[in-house]
């Protein structure tokens, strides 16, 4: 009888359990990326006066309580969240535009930083309102001399629909330089940041501080040093709430210095811009580190690399280009025989008449 019974066991109770532990320990890992279309056109941006373009901020949602669980990365060599897409939202004024007397290519920071990222295997889609700059993928949402609730309004008109997962926000430069209620910025500052976090749930926001400025026309400068502690002491009082936001240092001994700005005194030179990529990639790896990066939700029209995207958009261009050429060409070569026939039955009728 007991023989029987561990028989009974080794050929079926062993493989129920083994089969429990499987089915337990079993997880599926969904992609959540694919790239796609819009009217068979890749695109990485809402033009600002297009329907995609207005958002109807009351639709939305508390955002979900999440568990960051950070862990500790052997250095800058290797892609970040398992590789994942990265959508990213350029968000500020003139110094995110990449604007300076010194520059032309209005590139700014963001083809250094998407470079650093690219060489780390991930495929990066900048999106916006607007396209600036010489670079593929030159999506912003950035205006020149734009203020902090200016910026938080132009923001309403992509964040909702292109759901970014990196903001890469630069504000409060022109609060500065305009004197506007400085000690009070904190609170402005706030509700942009409190909306970037309802209307995208899966975004990461690096806070950049605001660079030094010694400009003699606004006399900013000052203003600068009162606001970028707010700034600071905001990102801090988020992460102690479990929010995930990080801050890009741009001051300091390795950061933006007087000497790395133009001759207007506000606004970086290439050094400049190149230093400021490297502060927000260093910010993203940190983001990183601290669990806070997640895929992109899914939006049907934005594809995953920006430059494949704009490749297609390029070839439907080039193919609707060479479709109206071959038009253009035919109705030359039908005007030509026409005149041909035309011609010929003319000959015909003087041999007919003449004969």
């Amino acid at each position: 009888m007991i023989v029987a019974r561990r028989r009974f066991f080794i050929a079926i109770g062993i493989p129920l359990v083994i089969l429990g532990m499987l089915m337990s320990g079993f997880v599926v890992d969904t992609d959540t990326h694919s790239p796609s279309t819009l009217n068979g056109i890749h695109v990485g941006h809402v033009p600002a006066n297009s329907s995609l373009a207005h958002s109807n901020t009351s639709s939305l949602t508390e955002r979900p309580h999440i568990t960051y669980t950070g862990y500790k990365r052997p250095g800058y060599e290797l892609p970040l969240a398992k590789g994942i897409p990265l959508r990213i939202l350029a968000l500020g004024a003139s110094t995110t535009r990449g604007d300076s007397p010194a520059e032309v290519d209005n590139n700014g920071f963001r083809r250094p930083l998407r470079q650093r990222l690219t060489a780390l295997g991930h495929k990066v889609n900048f999106v916006g309102t607007d396209r600036l700059g010489n670079m593929t993928d030159n999506d912003i949402t950035a205006g020149p001399g734009v203020r902090v609730d200016t910026i938080h309004e132009m923001a309403t008109h992509i964040v909702e629909k292109s759901k970014p997962n990196v903001i890469l926000v630069n504000a409060g430069t022109n609060d500065c330089l305009m004197h506007v209620d400085i000690d009070n910025f904190y609170k402005r500052y706030d509700n942009l940041i409190q909306y970037l976090l309802m209307a995208s749930h899966k975004t990461t926001l690096v806070l950049g501080t605001l660079l030094p400025t010694w400009d003699q026309h606004f006399n900013g400068r000052e203003d600068v040093f009162r606001v970028n502690p707010q700034i600071r002491r905001l990102a801090k009082i988020y992460q102690k709430q479990g929010l995930p936001v990080v801050l890009a240092e741009m001051q300091g001994p390795d950061g933006v210095q007087d000497e790395n700005l133009a001759e207007d005194g506000m606004h970086p030179v290439t050094a400049g811009y190149e230093m400021m990529g490297t502060k927000l990639f260093e910010a993203i790896v940190e983001a990183d580190a601290r669990g806070f990066l997640q895929p992109a939700e899914i939006v049907s029209w934005i594809p995953d690399d920006g430059e494949a995207g704009r490749t297609d958009e390029e070839n439907y261009k080039e193919w609707n280009k060479q479709q109206k050429k071959l038009a253009e060409t035919k109705a030359f070569e039908e005007s030509e025989m026409a005149k041909m026939e035309a011609e010929l039955e003319k000959m015909r009728q003087q041999r007919k008449a003449s004969g």
